[in-house]
């Protein structure tokens, strides 16, 4: 790409993360359908038929010889159109449960044009990742401009108390994931009372446990939550809605793959 269009020059564009899985494409629609409104949204050209896309998929998984990993498409602004991508990396699922830093110094901003799309303006998201894995975590959970709960850098998150399960609503301004909305729907099926939300802080001192989303690591159990220098432990690996939602997901994941094998 000519560094001097806005692809490059701006991060002007748009991308997707979906996981290969025994040579199929986890979620696939969900993940096109989302890259289709974004596009819309945001004013980006995108005529590439799903017939074509998914045989660039297939050459490209086929001429790396993956059958597990990682396969991103993105959509970036190329003059008065844009030039579409689709590449691969390996496999980088997370091992272990996470250790979350609440960051209330870099809030998210709710009322961001960008709000709801994942585009390749990353760089913050990054920082914030490194700065938390430098203090021992595996990430952050984000505070937006309100106060309220919202995502970690790289996911959504879920909450448990009681019997209930906690998110925050996409009004906060986090980004509407596609294993965070096959979660919902899950427990909603397994007659789980799902509340999407505005939430504070304070939860995080009261809940009986947690769980991130995204779609590599689908769901990884919360053990540890720090809030102001403060470190509480939970344990939401054995939880036993966590563990209900994890078979739920599995499944669903195996019905929704595409072969492109």
């Amino acid at each position: 790409m000519d560094p001097t269009q806005s692809g490059f020059a701006h991060g002007f564009g748009i991308f997707e993360t979906i996981k290969l899985s025994s040579g199929r494409l986890c979620f696939w629609e969900a993940h096109r359908q989302r890259l289709v409104r974004s596009a819309d949204a945001l004013g980006l050209q995108f005529d590439v038929s799903e017939a074509t896309l998914l045989a660039a998929v297939r050459e490209l998984v086929q001429a790396d010889g993956l059958s597990d990993g990682t396969v991103k498409v993105s959509l970036l602004r190329d003059g008065a159109g844009s030039r579409c991508y689709v590449y691969s990396r390996p496999s980088m699922a997370a091992t272990g449960n996470a250790r979350l830093l609440l960051n209330n110094e870099v809030l998210l901003n709710e009322h961001s044009l960008l709000v709801g799309h994942k585009t390749h303006n990353y760089m913050e998201n990054m920082l914030l990742l490194e700065s938390a894995r430098a203090e021992g975590f595996t990430d952050v959970i984000r505070l937006n401009a309100a106060g309220q709960l919202t995502e970690t850098s790289v996911g959504n998150v879920f909450f448990i108390q009681g019997d209930t399960l906690y998110t925050p609503a996409l009004a906060t301004g986090i980004l509407p994931g596609v294993v965070r909305s096959v979660v919902i729907e899950a427990a909603q099926l397994l007659d789980i009372e799902v509340v999407e939300g505005a939430f504070t802080s304070s939860l995080l001192q009261v809940m009986d446990a947690a769980f991130v989303t995204n779609s590599l690591v689908g769901i990884q159990a919360v053990d540890t939550v720090a809030v102001d220098g403060v470190a509480r432990n939970v344990d939401s690996a054995t939880n036993s809605m966590v563990l209900d939602l994890k078979e739920a997901l599995v499944a669903v994941e195996v019905d929704g793959a595409i072969d492109i094998g």
